[in-house]
């Protein structure tokens, strides 16, 4: 079943729809978990994989990876990636609730990043119309 749905995924795929998506879940969480003097250190990852999730799609025009560290690889500046290395190393041998103090670089990427995203999507126009009768035709075959 989830390699026929793989196939025509494509085809359903908003650029549009997609950003916005991300940058809600990016402003959104950075509003709520980046601006204290401590910050949990993995609230980071809520904010920075959407931020590059949207630097993915403005670039390519297609899904995102859901891999984080290919999208790191692909789309953070190489002058954060120390930075972000020290994150995910806190994250992955931390206690879940470990705080540190805020990482003021990667806040004023963060930052930056969002309101440009969000300037670029003022001009995002959607460029094909969805035809849902192959969709359509794929989910009820699997639920007979």
């Amino acid at each position: 079943m989830a390699d026929r749905f793989r196939k025509i995924m494509g085809e359903y795929f908003s650029t549009k729809k997609s950003l916005y998506h991300y940058i809600s879940m990016a402003e959104g969480n950075y509003r709520e978990y980046l601006k204290t003097e401590m910050v949990r250190a993995k609230k980071y990852f809520y904010v920075l994989r959407p931020v590059l999730a949207c630097r993915w799609i403005l670039e390519r025009g297609t899904p995102p990876p859901m891999l984080f560290r290919e999208l790191m690889e692909s789309e953070l500046p190489k002058e954060l990636v120390p930075e972000v290395e020290k994150l995910l190393d806190l994250k992955m041998n931390s206690p879940e609730i470990k705080e540190i103090p805020r990482v003021d670089r990667i806040n004023k990427y963060l930052n930056e990043s969002i309101e440009e995203i969000k300037f670029k999507l003022k001009s995002v126009g959607e460029n094909k119309e969805v035809q849902w009768e192959e969709l359509n035709k794929v989910f009820l075959e699997e639920i007979d």
